[in-house]
């Protein structure tokens, strides 16, 4: 890295996209005074052979990579050794004029210019694909070599797991769990958890929550109705049954396709980069989300190789995560998830035991390796490993040896959509209630603090053991159906084709 330390220690920030300019800094004083502090205007320039384009770039340290984006007719991307670059920054400042209410004020520009020249264009790699033809294992190979895909690789996810004949049922009572759970829990997510029941915010306007809530958007009444969790899912399904594949191009441009209730900030930010910048599926992705937006959406990949047996379900939920959510965490996270899922599904027996808990967070640490976290809370409980799968046992295995009630583990822990929290606290309360599937879900409504994705990964993990007459009548007869404002009974039409399209009666 000695070039970078060449220009005073400066380094470009990783992933930062320079804008042109700041908005300008102004004070008003009563009425009459107006006055400019700064105005900084920012260019980005990157050097090809003597030629000098517009562009922006961004540097990955840890991987010895740059890319760099170059505006001529269209946007070219390559990447290339960061070595194979010399990276400079240019301030220049002088003072300018202006007036207000007939008055002179002075202020300055600072001018900002960064540059990078390319040392040797040979090295230069076009970072642009074209994976017509190509399989999500080796669209999957491909983002991993050229270090796209930002997590460890293990060698399992090369791997198909054993798949055999599966309960109708259970594959309808995972997809329910989703849209069940999420209803539940939407119209009170994030409301104040205090450690006391009798003094959150939601117990004191609600009580316990049981059923669906009465819902503005419907006059009132009580039903059903989706949010970000259920959108996304069935998206992802309905992508599945389009293609008997799970197709990343389509899904990306689905995602874009329609409003999003309730929308996290990764997933905007994702869509930013896919429809403003007219960044391709691949790239689009926010480097370092660890939010649970590709969690809460997930459990549809396994509907892919039931369908086809030459998908693999790991390659698809690696890709189906970086999409929109490009970290080691929320990577692992979600691979962790699928193959637990996957066990459930197969699974003779519920879990008689908390073993499930161990390999959820082993599975994740093959993707997060040495990489450090923390709890927000911080509670002091744990060993000084800050590595996520030690984080995930010790959390889970203090909180049952103390008998922790969910809503304390919950303010302990946390339970937001940071995804370690929302591994953290499903894992926990499925460690409690695993033979109690609808106590679990209640459990997750009422004591969580992003209660409607907690709820609904519970809902699937409960569904997937159990089937779909696990749930309460009043929870399927009162479920909306919808993945829009109005297609009701839309995710019912979705089950009833996956139904006939795996031949089942």
């Amino acid at each position: 890295m000695g070039i970078l330390d060449i220009f005073s220690g400066w380094k470009p920030k990783d992933g930062a996209l320079y804008a042109k300019h700041d908005s300008v800094r102004q004070k008003i004083v009563g009425q009459k005074e107006y006055q400019i502090t700064k105005i900084i205007r920012r260019t980005v320039e990157i050097t090809v052979e003597g030629k000098t384009y517009p562009g922006s770039f961004r540097t990955y340290e840890n991987d010895g990579l740059c890319k760099i984006l170059i505006r001529t007719d269209r946007v070219h991307r390559f990447l290339t050794p960061i070595p194979n670059v010399k990276f400079d920054r240019k301030v220049t400042e002088e003072t300018k004029k202006t007036q207000f209410y007939n008055q002179q004020y002075k202020y300055p520009e600072i001018n900002v210019i960064y540059t990078a020249e390319v040392i040797d264009p040979a090295k230069l790699k076009d970072a642009i694909y074209d994976f017509e033809g190509y399989s999500n294992t080796e669209i999957m190979r491909t983002l991993f070599k050229d270090r796209v895909i930002r997590s460890k690789e293990p060698a399992f996810i090369y791997e198909k797991p054993p798949l055999r004949s599966v309960d109708f049922s259970r594959i309808e009572g995972m997809l329910l769990g989703i849209a069940i759970g999420d209803s539940l829990g939407n119209t009170s997510e994030s409301m104040l958890l205090n450690g006391n029941i009798k003094l959150s915010e939601r117990y004191e306007k609600f009580g316990l929550i049981t059923d669906y809530l009465p819902n503005k958007h419907e006059h009132g009444m009580k039903i059903g109705l989706p949010s970000d969790d259920t959108q996304l899912a069935f998206d992802t399904l309905g992508v599945i049954l389009n293609n008997r594949q799970l197709n990343l191009r389509e899904l990306a441009s689905v995602f874009a396709s329609h409003r999003i209730f309730g929308i996290g900030g990764t997933v905007k930010k994702f869509l930013k980069n896919y429809k403003v910048y007219k960044e391709p599926w691949y790239y689009a992705g926010v480097i370092g989300g660890v939010g649970n937006g590709a969690l809460m959406r997930i459990e549809p990949v396994i509907i892919s190789p039931l369908i086809n047996k030459d998908e693999n379900l790991y390659a698809d939920a690696v890709l189906a995560t970086m999409l929109t959510h490009n970290s080691a965490l929320a990577i692992g996270s979600s691979v962790a998830f699928v193959k637990m899922l996957n066990e459930f599904l197969h699974c003779d027996n519920p879990p008689k035991d908390t073993g499930f808990v161990k390999r959820f967070a082993d599975d994740l640490g093959a993707f997060t390796g040495d990489n450090e976290y923390k709890w927000r809370n911080e509670p002091g409980v744990t060993t000084p490993s800050r590595k996520a799968p030690e984080l995930i046992k010790q959390a889970v295995e203090f909180g049952l040896k103390k008998g922790m009630p969910t809503i304390e583990f919950s303010n302990y822990f946390g339970s937001s959509a940071y995804v370690l929290e929302t591994d953290a606290a499903m894992l926990y309360i499925l460690a409690n209630y695993i033979a109690e599937p609808q106590e679990a879900i209640i459990q997750a409504v009422n004591y969580t603090r992003d209660n409607d994705t907690i709820a609904s990964i519970v809902g699937a993990a409960v569904g997937a053991l159990y089937g779909k007459y696990v749930f309460k009548k009043s929870w399927l007869d009162g479920l909306s159906g919808r993945t829009r404002e109005n297609d009701d009974g839309k995710i019912f039409e979705m089950i009833g084709k996956l139904k006939i399209l795996l031949n089942r009666e």
